[in-house]
């Protein structure tokens, strides 16, 4: 987008915190090494904090990044290799295992999950739970591979991880059919704590 911010102290500057954005944090009820995020929450990009929220559920830490605009929020869309709000950047410096949530248009295929990010072995992990749970994915030849390394999926402790790219008409049926919503979440959860436990805690020691 050529309108959007290129960084958050550039949005600050221009914008109101609680009343044209907000920011939601909140830590889960276990201390692990898994974070769940919504950088284009709320209005921004609709339903991605829902389907964060439900994934992260009470156990997992949640970062959401959330528009409360009236209208034109995506005007506070900042590109998430640009995404530098500090209280994220501070909850990333103690995660080894990162999952970003964000939206995309359907662009004629209104099913497929696509995946981005540098951690294959998380990015693998999550694509077979949603496979098994009957979700349609995506690794190769999307617009959004997620592999810079300053995007703000990469920069927890491992300098990678797994971003999901959901298409527009998918995030409506999440919203309405709640049982959908707790298939797709659950699977995306089983994934994180699969592979957070069988390498959450050696990526920790070594960083």
């Amino acid at each position: 987008m050529d309108n959007e911010f290129p960084n958050f102290a550039a949005l600050k500057t221009a914008k109101a915190e609680n009343i044209d954005y907000r920011i939601v944090v909140r830590r889960g009820a276990r201390t692990g090494n898994a974070i769940v995020m919504a950088p284009h929450g709320g209005k921004i990009e609709p339903r991605t904090s829902l389907i964060a929220e439900t994934i992260a559920g009470r156990d997992l830490d949640m970062y959401c990044f959330e528009g409360l605009m009236p209208q034109s929020n995506r005007e506070l869309h900042i590109t998430s290799r640009n995404f530098d709000e500090e209280s994220a950047l501070e909850l990333l410096r103690t995660k080894a295992t990162v999952v970003a949530i964000h939206g995309r248009q359907d662009r004629d295929d209104p099913s497929t999950v696509y995946m981005g990010g540098k951690d294959v072995m998380l990015i693998s992990e999550i694509v077979w739970r949603l496979q098994e749970a009957g979700f349609q994915t995506n690794n190769d030849n999307h617009p959004f591979p997620g592999i810079q390394d300053s995007n703000i999926v990469n920069r927890g402790l491992t300098g990678k991880g797994a971003q999901l790219e959901v298409p527009f008409s998918l995030r409506r049926r999440l919203g309405n059919e709640p049982e959908l919503l707790e298939k797709f979440c659950m699977a995306v959860r089983k994934a994180i704590e699969t592979f957070d436990a069988k390498n959450g805690a050696q990526s920790s020691i070594m960083f």
